[in-house]
């Protein structure tokens, strides 16, 4: 097949997005096309064939997928480029140069309508999760970076209202200053009359994460609406509940098997 895939992107630390394009990278390259994930982060480096976008070098002949970065026109020699769009509120395309990419690719119908652009809807692997073991009693799982705009504070507190057992809290740290005002106070190791509500940390396993739990909660705030829904989606591969706010609930959540969604970009690509 010769021809190089290449995905650069403006984040490549933890965050739904990197999961994703990490996985579209490994897929590429299990079925035969060489494919690199450049990204400005070191997080992406060893879970992936990754690269920083510095050494980024797109030759004749390259495909090129883009995400969360605006291209100047004329970019690079690549064959074609493709924005994977996965965001909504946070990466506004009316509000973008985007004049250097051929087409667009977004992961869900709901995303697309609310971008109001046209282009090709291809959702996301969905890798590492079947159905999990689930513990005793209802324990709440609270996933994904902690950031003002995910509200983990509000998820712990609505698992505490619906009377929950216990918390376990997953992710990154990314904002220490939220952690510390909003998370930390909420923390219990289950002394007296409180539940436990225990910060687990960055667990890579997401097969350890959904045995560890019955349900998740969460509460993005209104400048954060999902444009998939990465953790529904995995807990409906888990087949635990959800138990998201009206940001986390797009309509017609699609999961494709892996065969599907290759052929898509293969088709989208033209290879």
């Amino acid at each position: 097949m010769g021809k190089k895939i290449k995905i650069i992107s403006g984040w490549s630390n933890e965050g739904g997005s990197t999961f994703s394009l990490m996985e579209l990278c490994e897929l590429f390259n299990e079925r035969g096309y060489d494919c690199t994930f450049y990204g400005p982060h070191d997080w992406h480096l060893d879970k992936c064939k990754g690269d920083k976008i510095q050494n980024l070098k797109v030759e004749e002949g390259d495909t090129l997928i883009g995400h969360f970065l605006e291209l100047p026109e004329p970019y690079f020699p690549a064959r074609m480029t493709v924005l994977s769009c996965h965001e909504k509120e946070i990466f506004k395309l009316k509000e973008k140069n985007i004049k250097g990419y051929e087409k667009i690719r977004f992961v869900s119908e709901d995303q697309m309508s609310w971008q109001g652009v046209y282009g090709k809807v291809i959702p996301n692997c969905i890798r590492g999760v079947k159905l999990s073991k689930e513990p005793e009693g209802k324990v709440a799982g609270v996933i994904g970076t902690i950031t003002e705009g995910k509200q983990a504070h509000v998820s712990i507190e609505r698992a505490i209202k619906d009377g929950c057992d216990k918390v376990l809290i997953y992710g990154n740290m990314y904002d220490e200053g939220y952690y510390n005002s909003k998370v930390k106070p909420l923390l219990n190791d289950g002394s007296g009359d409180n539940i436990p509500v225990i910060y687990m940390g960055m667990e890579m396993d997401k097969q350890k994460i959904y045995d560890s739990i019955s349900c998740v909660y969460q509460s993005n705030s209104d400048n954060l609406p999902e444009a998939y829904g990465r953790v529904r989606a995995e807990c409906t591969r888990a087949g635990i509940e959800f138990h998201g706010n009206k940001n986390c609930m797009i309509k017609n959540l699609e999961i494709w098997d892996e065969d599907k969604i290759f052929d898509a970009w293969i088709e989208l690509l033209k290879l």
